[in-house]
């Protein structure tokens, strides 16, 4: 067995919070809102530019998600 793997009187495995995942939606939902106003501003908000965004915020709140736990 490796050092640390072994079992523990009362381990458990840590709840993920629903806070983060809410918190994760949230930014990643103003992240996408955030960068359609820019591309709409600076008139390049095609769809290419849309999915881009998409994948952007999708990005950002996974890392949300993944940070705060």
């Amino acid at each position: 067995m490796t050092a640390g793997t072994g079992w523990v009187a009362g381990a458990r495995r840590i709840k993920q919070g629903k806070a983060s995942l809410v918190g994760g939606i949230a930014v990643g939902v103003a992240v996408l809102v955030l960068w359609i106003a820019i591309a709409h501003e600076v008139a390049a908000d095609g769809p290419a530019t849309i999915a881009l965004g998409v994948l952007v915020a999708a990005g950002i709140a996974a890392w949300i998600r993944l940070a705060d736990l």
